[in-house]
C-alpha cells in the first residue's frame, strides 16, 4: 500500500499542467535561404516565449487601468441575546456600500508602468528578431558551405578513382608499376574520408539550422550558391544604432524606471474608502442613514524603502542603456572587419586561379602518361587542386556571412 505523502505527490504530478509547445513543422529537402529565416523568425523558442510573455503583459496593462471593485457589506447587531435582545426583536441591520478612492494618480501612474513594461517587450522582440534572423542566416550559409564543400569532395573522390582506373589501364600494358598503383588506391582511400568527412559536417550544419526554428536535427539541404555578393554593404553605424530596436527597448527600459519611481512615490498617499447605507432599528421600526469613511495614517510605513530602490534602478537602466550602445558598435566593428578580411580572401580565389589548378592537374596526367612526371606529383596537383576549390568556398562562404550580418543589422527594417 502507498503512503498518503507518496497519493499525494502521486496526485500533484498528474494534476500538474504539461507543457504545451508550438513546436515547427517537420521541414526536409532543399530550402531557400529566405525559407530558412521565416522558419526560425515564426518558431524560434525564445521567440515565441517573448511573444507569450508580451500577451500577457498586455493584459496586465488593462487589469493596471482598472478602478478597485465597491464593497457591500451586512451588519446585524444586538439580537440572539436575552432579555429585550431576544431574537431579533431588538436587532439593528446596516447594511452598506463602500469604495476606495485612489488619490495621487495611482491608476493612471500603475498604467503608465505597465504600458511601459509591455512596450520595452515589444521592442526587445524586434532587436531579438534581427539576432535570429542574423543567426539563421550564417547558419544557411553554414550549410550551404557544407553542401559544396561535400560536392567538390565526391568530385575529389571522382578524379582519385578516375587516376586508380587510369593507372590499373596503364599496368595491364606494362607502362605503370603496382608500387603507384598502390599509391593511387590509398590516394582513393583517403579521399573517400574526406568526403565521409564533409557529409558528417553537413549533416551537422543541417541540424544547426534547424536548432534557430526549435526543430531538431533536420533532414534538410541548402538552395543556392556561395556567390559572393557585389559592392559594399550601404550603411550607416550611427543612424542604424540610434534607430536599432534595442536601443528604444532601452530607452524604454528607463522610462519605465521614471514611471516606477513616480508610482512609488505616489503610494505615500493613503487612499480614502468612503462608505454610506441604512440602518434599520426593529425595536422601533425605524430606518436611518449611515455614513463614513477611513483612511490608513501613515505613520510607519510611508513606502520609503520602495521609493529608494526605484530611485536607485535609476543608474542601472542608464547603466544597462550604455551597455546596449557598446554591444552594437561591438558588433558593427566585428562584422565591418570580418567584411573586409573575407573580402581580401576571396580575391585571392579567382577564376584564374582555379583554372590554373585545373590546367595544372591535366598538365601532370599528361606527363605522367609520357614518363615526364612522377605519380606523386599527379596526387599533388589534384590534392592542390582540392585545397583551392574547397579554399575558394570558405572564402565565400565567410564573405556572405558578413555582409549579409552587416546588411541585417545596418537595414532592420529589411
Amino acid at each position: 500500500p502507498t503512503s498518503p505523502s507518496s497519493r499525494e505527490s502521486s496526485n500533484k504530478s498528474a494534476s500538474a499542467p504539461s507543457i504545451r509547445l508550438k513546436s515547427a513543422p517537420l521541414l526536409q529537402g532543399v530550402i531557400s535561404r529566405d525559407r530558412a529565416i521565416q522558419y526560425a523568425l515564426s518558431y524560434s523558442p525564445r521567440l515565441q516565449s517573448q511573444r507569450a510573455e508580451l500577451r500577457a503583459l498586455q493584459a496586465e496593462t488593462i487589469q493596471a487601468g482598472l478602478r478597485p471593485n465597491p464593497e457591500f457589506g451586512l451588519e446585524v447587531e444586538n439580537f440572539a441575546g436575552s432579555g429585550g435582545s431576544r431574537g431579533f426583536n431588538s436587532a439593528e441591520i446596516t447594511a452598506a456600500l463602500s469604495q476606495k478612492l485612489e488619490l495621487g494618480g495611482k491608476r493612471s501612474k500603475r498604467t503608465l508602468v505597465a504600458n511601459l513594461k509591455a512596450e520595452a517587450l515589444k521592442a526587445e522582440i524586434a532587436s531579438d528578431e534581427i539576432m535570429v534572423k542574423i543567426v539563421a542566416d550564417r547558419a544557411f550559409t553554414n550549410l550551404l558551405e557544407a553542401r559544396q564543400v561535400r560536392e567538390l569532395s565526391e568530385r575529389n573522390v571522382a578524379r582519385a578513382e578516375e587516376n586508380l582506373n587510369t593507372l590499373n589501364t596503364l599496368l595491364e600494358a606494362g607502362k605503370s608499376s603496382s608500387i603507384d598503383v598502390g599509391k593511387a588506391k590509398l590516394a582513393v582511400s583517403k579521399a573517400k574520408e574526406l568526403l565521409a568527412e564533409s557529409r558528417s559536417a553537413e549533416s551537422n550544419a543541417a541540424s544547426d539550422l534547424s536548432q534557430t526554428w526549435g526543430g531538431g536535427a533536420a533532414n534538410v539541404t541548402a538552395a543556392g550558391s556561395l556567390t559572393a555578393p557585389v559592392g559594399n554593404v550601404s550603411s550607416n553605424p550611427e543612424a542604424a544604432i540610434a534607430n536599432h530596436p534595442a536601443i528604444r527597448a532601452a530607452a524604454l527600459r528607463f522610462a519605465r524606471a521614471q514611471a516606477t519611481y513616480e508610482l512609488e512615490k505616489a503610494k505615500r498617499i493613503s487612499d480614502i474608502e468612503i462608505g454610506g447605507g441604512v440602518r434599520e432599528f426593529r425595536d422601533t421600526d425605524e430606518v436611518a442613514a449611515v455614513v463614513g469613511f477611513s483612511i490608513p495614517l501613515p505613520l510607519f510605513d510611508r513606502n520609503q524603502g520602495n521609493i529608494q530602490a526605484a530611485k536607485e534602478r535609476f543608474d542601472r537602466a542608464s547603466a544597462a542603456g550604455r551597455a546596449t550602445e557598446s554591444k552594437l558598435r561591438s558588433e558593427f566593428a566585428k562584422f565591418s572587419a570580418d567584411l573586409l578580411t573575407a573580402r581580401s580572401r576571396t580575391n585571392e580565389f579567382d577564376s584564374r586561379t582555379i583554372t590554373a589548378a585545373r590546367k595544372a592537374l591535366d598538365d601532370t596526367r599528361e606527363a605522367y602518361s609520357a614518363g615526364k612526371a612522377s605519380l606523386l606529383e599527379v596526387l599533388d596537383a589534384r590534392e592542390t587542386l582540392f585545397e583551392v576549390e574547397r579554399g575558394q568556398a570558405r572564402a565565400q562562404a565567410d564573405l556572405l556571412r558578413a555582409h549579409n550580418s552587416l546588411e541585417t543589422l545596418s537595414n532592420q527594417q529589411n
